[in-house]
């Protein structure tokens, strides 16, 4: 009997475009499909194998990040996302097409699952006992939870804002399958649906794995769980302008009390260079070399005398004040000297540090530097998303008691602030998550959730960075600009024929 062993530690990010239509890489075809406990048990590890590769990285988190206004090319730099921070990219660019086919193949990866459960025989007792029952559910709930993630994940970056006006405005979603179905043929592949029919989706699938998924959740936790779902509902829910449920979401986990927010320097570095803390929701384990997530090290100089690739701009670094303990830990101040001569003393980003917990766990692993375990979900971003969906509901006062209660646990010697208008309050909110989530891969969704357009902030010191002027240093785009949604890429639209490109590529 032949049966598909999935490659466990396939990246995701190495999946090949279109893989919706394909079956998952590195497998013997089978006319029988998943069928026994052991199956189930090993596609449910292939949806932790995968994900992993969709969190961090130049193409998950860098490339928006360089993209938009916090960070200044460096002279003399490796040229990694110049095309993204010169906005000299096109449709065909991999950065594009590394994170389309990612999440497609994840959903085909869930769509494995899925269907296998519904057509899977169980009655025999003896393979199929109720213990054996019950783990096959939790793989099915995680297939239900990856694939409203991935869909999700593709909505944020390749589809405009959410606006219920236009959401039902044809091609304006995503394009995916519910089965399945591996085939050669274009003539199955499917269209794109409209964004009201891409979110209906993703809630009804968020729903089905809160059926399946049993697990509560707890710090660090590194498995999907009732929490998770939660983080993701309370995610969507903004992106959907839905603020009521927002706001239910992201507060229920906050006064659940398990995810408790750093509240020093020494907490925050914890949190971040040793992986530890109570702020994680959801935290990917990568206990070996064949795990490892994506690598940061665009933002620190790789080797003695080198240069990063990019610094935070003046204006970001004017965000902080001088007592906030991100200033302390995510940034640390180098002498660089760029190839043309230049010398200044300059903060660089430093979230995610050279020699972390994974490169000592790992023994110094060459690899293993510039990694993190991938954090899916943080309770920090409850509270942003709380005090957003609070203020753009009018009720200034909650609003103003998340943001505040975010702010005293990372500023020392904060005092709490009032604000008399939702401006007023939405402004501060808008640059605390500017602060708190510099790095994780938001500000592009962001601005466009917030109809907003930018300028790229003004650089600590101008002859450090690459060609200063208007297509570097000043680069501006408006708020009604295409550019903010990335292209469906080339190689996808040339397959599918069905594709309809979004406007301005």
């Amino acid at each position: 009997m032949k049966k598909i062993y999935l490659m466990l530690a396939l990246a995701a990010g190495l999946m090949s475009s279109c893989d919706m239509d394909k079956e998952p890489y590195n497998a013997l075809p089978d006319t029988e499909g998943i069928s026994t406990p052991t199956d189930f048990a090993n596609a449910r590890v292939s949806l932790y194998s995968g994900l992993r590769g969709c969190i961090g990285g130049d193409s998950f988190n860098n490339a928006m990040e360089i993209q938009t206004d916090g960070f200044n090319a460096v002279t003399g730099y490796s040229n990694t996302l110049g095309d993204m921070y010169r906005y000299t990219f096109a449709t065909s660019s991999g950065y594009f097409s590394t994170v389309y086919s990612s999440y497609q193949g994840m959903i085909a990866r869930a769509n494995y699952i899925l269907d296998g459960y519904k057509k899977v025989d169980m009655s025999n007792a003896v393979v199929y006992t109720p213990e054996n029952i019950a783990k096959i559910k939790v793989a099915v709930g995680d297939a239900y939870f990856t694939r409203a993630y991935s869909i999700f994940g593709l909505s944020q970056y390749f589809c405009a804002d959410y606006e219920a006006s236009t959401a039902s405005a044809a091609n304006s979603g995503v394009s995916y399958r519910l089965d399945y179905a591996p085939s050669s043929s274009a003539a199955t592949y499917p269209a794109r649906a409209t964004l009201e029919q891409t979110f209906k989706q993703i809630t009804e699938d968020l729903d089905s794995a809160a059926k399946y998924i049993t697990a509560e959740g707890e710090a660090s936790y590194g498995y999907f769980s009732q929490d998770a779902i939660k983080a993701l509902r309370a995610r969507v829910a903004l992106a959907m302008d839905d603020y009521t449920n927002a706001a239910k979401y992201a507060t229920e986990l906050i006064k659940d009390g398990k995810y408790t927010l750093a509240e020093d320097a020494d907490e925050l570095a914890d949190l971040w260079q040793n992986d530890g803390g109570n702020e994680t929701i959801m935290q990917f384990a990568c206990p070996t070399k064949e795990e490892l997530p994506n690598s940061s090290k665009i933002y620190q100089p790789y080797s003695d005398g080198s240069v990063p690739d990019y610094i935070p701009t003046q204006t970001l670094m004017d965000l902080y004040s001088a007592n906030d303990y991100r200033k302390q830990v995510w940034f640390n101040k180098m002498t660089l000297t760029t190839n043309t001569g230049a010398t200044g003393e300059v903060y660089c980003f430093n979230k995610i540090v050279d020699h972390g917990a994974l490169w000592t766990k790992l023994q110094g692993y060459e690899y293993a530097r510039f990694c993190i375990e991938p954090k899916m979900f943080r309770i920090a971003e409850m509270y942003l998303i709380a005090a957003e969906a609070y203020a753009q509901a009018g009720d200034l006062t909650k609003g103003a008691k998340y943001l505040n209660d975010l702010k005293g646990k990372r500023i020392e010697g904060y005092v709490e602030t009032s604000f008399p208008t939702k401006n007023a309050l939405m402004t501060e909110v808008q640059n605390e998550r500017e602060r708190e989530m510099v790095g994780e891969a938001t500000r592009l969704f962001d601005l466009k959730r917030w109809h907003k357009g930018f300028k790229r902030g003004v650089p600590q010191q101008l002859d450090l960075c690459l060609l200063p002027g208007a297509t570097t240093t000043g680069f501006s785009l408006d708020a009604n600009s295409p550019k903010l949604t990335w292209p469906i890429p080339k190689h996808e639209i040339d397959v599918n024929k069905k594709l309809v490109q979004n406007p301005g590529y």
